[in-house]
């Protein structure tokens, strides 16, 4: 597993990988259950590795914002094949546009790997922190590109999404990536009664959001 974990082509590939599979968690799919999934994936990878080098890991938070966008930016092209002019412009959209978006979850999981992260809720709270700022901060530079923010996964559940009028977007961002994350407890060594109340937690939290989308059908 370790040397799985190590391996410098999974580097690039696991979250390049995960970051594909969370953007399924976004309209029109809104597979929010995803994000239990890839979420805590990723922080535990991160983790496992960030201690081999700064540029490890901005690659792991690069990689998966490259994934992220280039899944859920693709329909970008579109507007770009009904004038041939612009039709050399189509790799530009497709590649370079998530790749320099993905840069700022690569500044996200550089900056993390500043501080000492280990097996603990801490590691989690300091994750989601970072990851909700430099979230924050995408949507003002050069112009800013709020789009597709992790808290969208919520959208289709206007009953969750009213506590938008208490707390604002970027708050609500915050507290979704932490919920996201918290099943990565299960990944950690913690006792087997902590693991079974994490379980039970996001199990219910994911069987209403099945029952609300039922009523919603």
């Amino acid at each position: 597993m370790t040397l799985l974990l190590q391996n410098k082509l999974f580097i690039f590939i696991i979250p390049f990988v995960l970051g594909l599979i969370t953007s399924f968690s976004l309209p029109p799919y809104s597979f929010f259950f995803l994000n239990f999934i890839t979420f805590p994936l990723l922080l535990f990878f991160f983790i496992s590795n960030y201690k081999n080098g700064k540029w490890i890991s901005f690659n792991i938070g690069w990689m998966f914002g490259f994934g992220y966008f280039i899944s859920n930016l693709y329909w970008i092209t579109n507007s770009l094949t009904f004038e041939e002019n612009f039709k050399p412009l189509i790799p530009i959209a497709l590649i370079l546009i998530p790749l320099f978006l993905g840069g700022f979850y690569g500044v996200i999981t550089l900056v993390c790997s500043f501080f000492s992260l280990n097996k603990k809720f801490s590691s989690i709270l300091i994750f989601s922190i970072f990851f909700s700022l430099i979230e924050f901060i995408r949507g003002f530079v050069l112009g800013g590109f709020p789009w597709n923010l992790i808290a969208f996964a919520w959208t289709d559940y206007l009953s969750i999404l009213q506590i938008l009028s208490f707390i604002g977007t970027y708050a609500f961002n915050l507290l979704a990536l932490t919920i996201f994350l918290i099943p990565t407890i299960i990944l950690f060594n913690h006792k087997k009664k902590n693991k079974t109340v994490i379980f039970n937690f996001n199990y219910n939290i994911i069987n209403s959001k099945f029952f609300l989308w039922f009523n919603n059908s």
